[in-house]
């Protein structure tokens, strides 16, 4: 069986080594991920284009946080998991309502809660939501137009997630705080 590279920008294909110094540059340490998708410079490429256009929509950054979060988590991806709690938090989101996505439960925060549920169906249900589950988003103050916006961060957490499961990525240490079954602290 053939393993995956974990690459540095070194010896990263030319065309993904200002990708890796972006992500060095952004995140203090090249991400894990990076580093992976760095074989192929089009993941890495599609991943970093993704994340610029995803940043655009109409969501708070700390409900795109969110929202890649929640399809995360139903996804079963530590690394994005523990990458999407930490960057919540540095967006304002409080550590209990991390901690309740996490574990999967309801935020107490009703609209929220909605973008949350939300998410995860579309995740789950690879689009096929009910008619009732839109008139729920809608009734919380959604738009259809926003139901895209969420359709193109479950698309993002899609390729990141998929290629964490595929090359069985650890989290970077600097995520360590935020790993799957700790409990996130103010």
């Amino acid at each position: 069986m053939k393993n995956f590279t974990k690459h540095s920008i070194e010896s990263a294909p030319e065309a993904s080594k200002e990708l890796l110094k972006y992500g060095e540059q952004k995140y203090g340490a090249v991400p894990n991920l990076f580093k992976y998708m760095a074989g192929a410079p089009a993941s890495l490429e599609a991943y970093n284009s993704l994340f610029k256009i995803f940043s655009t929509t109409s969501f708070t950054a700390g409900e795109q946080h969110l929202i890649l979060l929640a399809a995360s988590v139903v996804n079963k991806c530590d690394y994005c998991t523990a990458a999407h709690t930490r960057a919540a938090k540095a967006n304002g989101v409080a550590s209990k309502t991390l901690n309740t996505i996490r574990k999967q439960k309801q935020v107490e925060d009703t609209r929220l809660n909605v973008l949350i549920n939300t998410t995860k169906k579309i995740t789950e249900t690879r689009g096929n939501v009910s008619k009732n589950d839109l008139e729920v988003f809608y009734n919380a103050g959604f738009s259809p137009e926003n139901i895209m916006e969420i359709i193109v961060g479950v698309s993002l957490k899609t390729l990141s997630n998929y290629i964490n499961h595929i090359t069985e990525n650890v989290i970077n240490e600097s995520l360590e705080p935020f790993a799957v079954g700790k409990e996130i602290e103010d």
